[in-house]
């Protein structure tokens, strides 16, 4: 990654207006034990507290990497309970990057984001309904898939 990935402008300006990157060798003491780091590259998204929100492993290119820095950030959004916040950003990976693995997580959470704001299960009915167009053969779109007989 530090070929490729890292030094990629879009990748250099996404992390220098999102994130605090923290750079460590996968033996390097105590931060690599406590996070169970034991292979590099581990992207490894933390909420305030220093608790693991969100895990990478292995190699991203340039725009798989934003779009797991988003994924990580739509979480941690989401367990602090910024709920319209996060759903923002899960909204923006979708659109950005459709075609990323992450896309259809983001759009599960997208749709647990709303409705934890609104209480509403239609809008996880939505959710899957919009999982299975966008991504039919997704475990996210499995996941979803219970919401849509909930009445």
């Amino acid at each position: 990654m530090d070929a490729v990935t890292y030094p990629n402008p879009a990748v250099i300006e996404f992390m220098r207006h999102n994130v605090i990157p923290v750079r460590m060798r996968y033996d390097q003491q105590p931060l690599a034990v406590r996070f169970r780091v034991t292979w590099t590259p581990t992207l490894i998204a933390l909420d305030a507290q220093g608790n693991e929100v969100y895990r990478n492993e292995g190699f991203l290119s340039p725009e798989n990497l934003i779009s797991a820095l988003m994924l990580g950030i739509g979480k941690v959004k989401l367990q602090a309970g910024q709920y319209a916040e996060g759903a923002s950003d899960f909204s923006r990976l979708v659109s950005g990057y459709p075609k990323s693995e992450e896309a259809p997580e983001a759009m599960y959470y997208w749709g647990v984001a709303r409705f934890k704001s609104t209480k509403d299960l239609k809008v996880m009915q939505e959710t899957y309904e919009k999982l299975l167009a966008a991504y039919p053969n997704s475990s996210w779109t499995k996941k979803a898939e219970p919401y849509l007989s909930v009445r």
